[in-house]
């Protein structure tokens, strides 16, 4: 991909005393990096786990980590998490306090993307007008989350990952719980479809989320990859 990439985040505190979600991107000639965590309410320093998380992921180097190996992205998303993890632990212990934090990583590098994922945060993408839910929530039995980023207690931080392709038209969202447990699929995808840029969906996607009655903090990514998906399936759905 030449162009670069239409990228829009937004994140609001919504009804919750203070902000535990975090959010980035960065993008190069090689590709983009974009990344979204939301800190576990119950815990202290959860905030700064959602952001050591992030902060950590965008930096990796996930190419190089590629062309050492099978040219596949999946070792590098899976290093990047298990560091981001570690630097989580450090936060805990410089900052005195047991933050945890799940994290939904997107890295699409030419016609490759690679999500990985731990907790339910989320990673859907749009194509040809039909949405797709790439990340399965990890909660158990009783709803409580299975795997996230930091626990001493042993809980899994394994990710989930998952290569993909990357076609011209394709539209990528990140997001908390906070904005998809309060809005339809139907919904995500009729703003993700407006033609707006990303910067206006991802807003639009929050607001709706706040408006809906979302009383969690709210956190939208949206990522649309350059050109047009071709006319004659762009209606279909």
């Amino acid at each position: 991909m030449s162009r670069p990439f239409d990228v829009g985040s937004c994140s609001e505190q919504g009804r919750r005393d203070y902000q535990q979600d975090a959010a980035g991107h960065t993008q190069g000639p090689a590709g983009l990096v974009a990344a979204v965590a939301d800190g576990l309410g119950s815990y202290e320093g959860s905030d700064k786990a959602a952001q050591a998380a992030v902060r950590t992921v965008l930096g990796y180097p996930y190419l190089s980590e590629a062309a050492a190996f099978d040219g596949s992205l999946k070792r590098g998303l899976e290093s990047a998490v298990a560091y981001a993890h570690r630097d989580v632990h450090h936060e805990q212990r410089v900052g005195r306090h047991s933050g945890l934090t799940t994290l939904a990583l997107l890295v699409v590098a030419g016609g490759r993307a690679a999500v990985a994922h731990a907790g339910d945060s989320r990673v859907y993408r749009l194509r040809a007008g039909t949405l797709e839910q790439l990340t399965e929530d990890h909660r158990d039995s009783r709803h409580v989350l299975s795997r996230c980023l930091g626990s001493l207690r042993g809980t899994d931080c394994t990710p989930d990952v998952l290569e993909t392709d990357v076609r011209p038209g394709d539209v990528w969202l990140l997001s908390t719980d906070g904005v998809h447990e309060s809005l339809t699929p139907e919904q995500l995808a009729s703003v993700l479809t407006d033609g707006a840029d990303a910067q206006v969906a991802a807003q639009a996607l929050v607001e709706s989320a706040l408006a809906a009655g979302s009383r969690d903090n709210c956190t939208a990514l949206v990522v649309r990859v350059p050109g047009d998906a071709p006319e004659t399936v762009r209606g279909a759905a």
